[in-house]
């Protein structure tokens, strides 16, 4: 436990009291090593932010405790106060004080207010030593943030929660402060956790990403690994943006809305339900005999996302911006040569 920042066992938590109510969290286990940044990453209401509560020390959990730096912060019958944790907090709403100066800001947690040394360091670190003087409104939306973390690294805290914390900023500034987030850390000796329902944002700073739908953690992995092993149908779905298809036993192959699909790993296993395949892996082509229908399409510079519906199944379909097809169009799809998929239950890649 002593290389751990943090430490979940076992959490679980509702609301209520009532024996019939669903868990918000279920079975809620995780480490964030020292100097460890880990991406909470799932959609809207999938647990997020009461878990972030839970660890803030803002609830109680029903079940299971946390550790911060070993000592015990949480069970359900005994929790130490949100201001006793020593926990920095990050808002996507900034949350600074209007009425003091950025330097002000930064010193409003220390306890010693005539060390200025602790603020001139993190400042620094933050790029704003040369906006000391500034209050919170002369500030641009990167600045801000920068200020809001350099407020929670203030009094010492060597764990900090950040929630949602480049949402509400342009495209810009939010790719150059994010892939700055890991280094301000590190430069700190700091951990943290960050909460996110953007796969990208997760995946391209964290050093680990936890995967969350309805109260559960379904993976907890490096990015790479999340990648080329999604352990459950909602990874592949959600991290790598593939469509899932329904399979049906047919002799010694599987149908799908796409035709068949034969691998070697396929013929004897017969608990195969879905696989799992990349929109690029699968070709569109115009056809007026075809059996899939055009439902809209988007533009992401080298490529055109299609939606397209067959067979009572809405696949997404990624091909090259040359090959135009119009919303209400006939089309054929099929699976590109020498692709790989994901079988489940089982998660097994094979190429087919």
């Amino acid at each position: 436990m002593n290389n751990d920042a943090l430490i979940i066992d076992d959490l679980h938590h509702k609301y209520d009291k009532q024996e019939y109510s669903n868990w918000i969290l279920k079975e809620i286990n995780l480490k964030i090593e020292s100097g460890e940044l880990l991406g909470l990453l799932g959609p809207s209401g999938c647990g997020k932010t009461t878990l972030l509560r839970l660890i803030a020390g803002f609830e109680y959990p029903s079940k299971g405790k946390i550790f911060l730096n070993s000592k015990e912060i949480s069970s359900s019958y005994r929790i130490l106060s949100p201001e006793k944790r020593n926990i920095g907090m990050v808002f996507q709403d900034y949350a600074l004080f209007p009425h003091l100066t950025v330097f002000e800001n930064v010193m409003f947690g220390l306890k010693n207010k005539n060390n200025r040394s602790r603020a001139d360091y993190l400042l620094n670190v933050v790029g704003l030593d040369s906006f000391v003087g500034r209050y919170p409104h002369e500030l641009s939306g990167g600045q801000k943030q920068r200020l809001a973390i350099a407020r929670a690294l203030a009094p010492g805290t060597n764990f900090i929660l950040l929630d949602e914390p480049f949402c509400s900023l342009d495209m810009h500034v939010k790719l150059k402060l994010r892939s700055e987030l890991p280094n301000i850390l590190r430069g700190c000796n700091a951990s943290g956790l960050m909460v996110t329902h953007d796969p990208e944002e997760a995946m391209s700073i964290c050093d680990k990403v936890a995967v969350m739908f309805e109260g559960e953690i379904h993976q907890i992995d490096t990015p790479i690994n999340l990648l080329n092993n999604p352990k459950t149908i909602f990874v592949s779905s959600f991290i790598l943006g593939n469509n899932i298809l329904n399979l049906h036993k047919n002799g010694n192959s599987y149908m799908s809305c796409l035709g068949e699909i034969n691998s070697p790993k396929l013929s004897n296993n017969t608990n195969i339900k879905s696989i799992s395949i990349a929109p690029k892996s699968i070709s569109i082509k115009r056809s007026n005999s075809g059996k899939a229908i055009v439902l809209s399409k988007e533009f992401l510079g080298e490529f055109l996302m299609y939606k397209v519906s067959i067979n009572d199944e809405i696949l997404r379909v990624r091909t090259n911006i040359d090959n135009q097809l119009n919303n209400g169009e006939k089309c054929s799809l099929s699976i590109n040569k020498d692709s790989y998929c994901f079988l489940y239950p089982g998660a097994q890649k094979v190429y087919i």
